[in-house]
């Protein structure tokens, strides 16, 4: 048996510990996973155990309380101290689907994914619960594995689909989004009754007993057995460490915290005693009734179809590392069976390669399940589905995605979480998380990345794709078409007394910013980018404006991907331009690019975007300048293209992107 030092306890105990109490006590009671740590609520079955849901941001814990309280199908709710999030558990908290027949009982149709019925030759096939279960493979699949259209394709089987008939599902109330949970073979739990470990949620606990065992019934004096049967648990039961709460309320006695041991359960331990047993409840009264606590079933593994071919522009699919394919503590992964390591391991969730973290570590990201891509498809559909939608990102700056066959579509990349809507999808919002590291669009790219995005936390449900980190990144936009420009433009002023003027910059200090330039676009320096310095607005002042040329269907995720890394984050643009080496370092202007006496005072993008409505192409401006009052603007006059006195610095041909796109399509 393992025991934890005490430093490890330590450790442990002060790992994701209590945030919040319940506003009130004597309804709600707070629950943990057994050692005192908090998070996410989940069903008795632990982190797998998800319950129907639904999610908005309030701004106080009170309010989603209040929530909970009003609503008598509301088991519990979870609260996020600092971002607001409310979160409300309980059957038909999700929706509710068209086909349901109200019985008082839980359906197949509860679900969003499984508002629909099978049949095959006439018959309702009552186990195929989701489309993607309805139908039948031409190949024997493995026992530990759900026949289904993706296991199917892993053994070359032919899919053929029976019929499925999709009934009409209604979200939650306005302002709601609803999650909801079937585990393929079997419905989620409808009780709360852990959590899963999660920072800065709290879990409140509003139906005590419905994952436990529970005495029913009432005694010959009409006494409630459930009554009697909760006041028979005494500190007693409680392991050695653990902290015994007695009778507040509606809930009964319980007993939580961190035992001793450091390995024991608090909460297990209490609900494993004698006090809980059939003896236990029938020894209080004959009419009293002993129902034993929910049994959780862990769920059949499933398995993401076969990577799609993306084509152009889109690494390999990422494969698990040494240190996130390590199968310690893996036994829900049939693949982890006898072997001690699975690096090279496929199906998984997109992660940073951190040494020690055996889960990889998370990046900023959004997700969405209905969301609607450019193509018209839903972004869970299939691999390519959300593929696209990584291309429509509006921020330009999706790295990759990962993909769960028919359940979520998640996105990766910089600033990506604060675009909430897709072009053309007027129904749909993402949910966005920033609150983790931002991974790299290439090489330092944006300043301060985090490298090492090239993991997953090991899941057969998902795949992991990332976009390629260099030039080639465009060919996923398609073949190349036409050909437009990019202007960006940096204001150079004088850093101090001194003043700055366009003799001031050298043709190697020229040929440095084109290198630069070239780098941050992703495109050929000699080929794509010319420049020319001219006289400023303001006497004293130099703007250097860079045309870059691009095929006609990359302008619009270039001119976001620009608008990313120069002005979104406004002043860490001007960084780029103060050395030859892009490196967050780059705070002093080191003269190799801009003169000394210079600094850069704003920096303007102006291309081409969608328009969020109708998908269509318009054109696009953005800036932020110290030399007006506002830090950021939109679509400010447009800037004269050429003043004189002006130094040109002009590559001698072409658009290079378009012959690389057009060549590498062609070989």
């Amino acid at each position: 048996m393992v025991r934890l030092s005490f430093f490890a306890m330590a450790m442990f105990a002060n790992l994701a510990m209590s945030v919040a109490s319940p506003i009130n006590t004597e309804t709600y009671r707070e629950l943990t996973n057994g050692f005192g740590q908090t998070g996410a609520c989940r069903g008795n079955g632990g982190g797998g155990d998800r319950v129907d849901s639904r999610y908005r941001i309030l701004t106080t814990q009170a309010a989603c309380e209040t929530v909970c309280d009003d609503d008598s199908g509301c088991v519990a709710y979870a609260y996020k101290t600092g971002t607001g999030d409310c979160v409300i558990y309980g059957s038909g908290q999700d929706g509710s689907c068209s086909l349901s027949v109200d019985t008082g009982e839980l359906d197949r149709y509860h679900n969003y994914n499984s508002c629909g019925e099978c049949s095959q030759d006439g018959a309702v096939v009552e186990d195929a619960l989701v489309k993607s279960l309805c139908g039948i493979c031409s190949k024997e699949t493995p026992a530990e594995l759900t026949a289904s259209l993706s296991v199917c394709s892993t053994v070359g089987g032919l899919w053929t689909e029976a019929t499925w008939t999709a009934g009409t599902w209604e979200d939650p109330p306005a302002g709601w989004v609803g999650d909801s949970y079937t585990h393929l073979t079997q419905y989620g739990s409808t009780n709360v009754h852990t959590i899963t470990i999660a920072d800065g949620y709290g879990c409140f606990d509003k139906v005590h007993e419905d994952g436990q065992a529970t005495c029913t019934g009432s005694t010959a004096g009409s006494s409630s057995c459930q009554t009697f049967f909760e006041d028979r648990r005494t500190s007693t039961q409680c392991p050695e460490g653990c902290t015994f709460y007695p009778r507040n309320g509606s809930h009964g006695p319980y007993c939580d915290g961190l035992a001793s041991d450091g390995e024991t359960s608090c909460i297990k331990g209490f609900e494993t005693t004698d006090v809980f047993s059939e003896e236990s409840c029938l020894a209080i009264d004959s009419q009293c009734v002993y129902v034993p606590a929910i049994a959780w079933t862990q769920p059949p593994a499933t398995i993401h179809a076969p990577p799609a071919d993306l084509g152009p522009g889109w690494q390999e699919v990422i494969k698990a590392s040494e240190t996130t394919g390590d199968c310690t503590g893996r036994e829900n992964l049939p693949q982890c069976k006898g072997k001690d390591n699975l690096a090279g391991f496929i199906y998984g969730v997109c992660r940073l390669d951190t040494i020690g973290a055996l889960n990889g570590e998370n990046v900023n990201q959004k997700y969405c399940k209905n969301c609607i891509n450019t193509n018209g498809d839903q972004v869970n559909l299939d691999e390519k589905a959300c593929a696209q939608a990584c291309l429509d990102d509006p921020s330009g700056s999706c790295i990759g995605f990962s993909h769960a066959d028919n359940a979520n579509c998640i996105l990766y990349g910089v600033d990506g979480e604060h675009y909430l809507r897709h072009p053309g999808d007027l129904e749909n919002e993402w949910l966005g998380y920033s609150l983790h590291d931002e991974p790299c669009i290439a090489d330092k790219i944006p300043i301060g990345c985090t490298p090492n995005f090239n993991t997953i936390k090991m899941n057969t449900k998902f795949l992991c794709r990332h976009l390629n980190r260099d030039n080639t990144r465009w060919l996923a936009w398609g073949e190349a078409t036409g050909s437009e420009e990019i202007t960006v433009e940096l204001t150079v002023t004088p850093s101090l007394s001194d003043p700055v003027g366009v003799e001031d910059f050298t043709q190697e200090m020229m040929d440095e910013l084109r290198i630069k330039m070239a780098s941050v676009a992703m495109v050929d320096a000699d080929k794509d980018v010319s420049l020319e310095i001219g006289e400023g607005d303001q006497d004293g002042h130099v703007k250097v404006t860079f045309a870059i040329q691009v095929p006609s269907n990359v302008i619009i995720p270039m001119t976001a991907m620009i608008n990313t890394i120069l002005v979104s984050k406004s002043r860490d643009g001007a960084l780029y331009f103060h050395s030859k080496i892009t490196t967050d370092n780059a705070l002093k202007n080191s003269g190799t690019l801009i003169p000394k006496a210079g600094h850069i005072a704003g920096i303007l993008v102006k291309g081409m975007r969608h328009n969020l409505i109708d998908k269509s192409k318009e054109l696009h401006t953005t800036s932020w300048s110290e030399l007006s009052p506002s830090a950021c603007s939109v679509d400010p006059v447009d800037p004269p293209l050429s003043t004189s006195g002006a130094l040109r610095n002009v590559p001698a041909h072409g658009i290079a992107i378009a012959a690389l796109m057009y060549n590498y399509l062609h070989l």
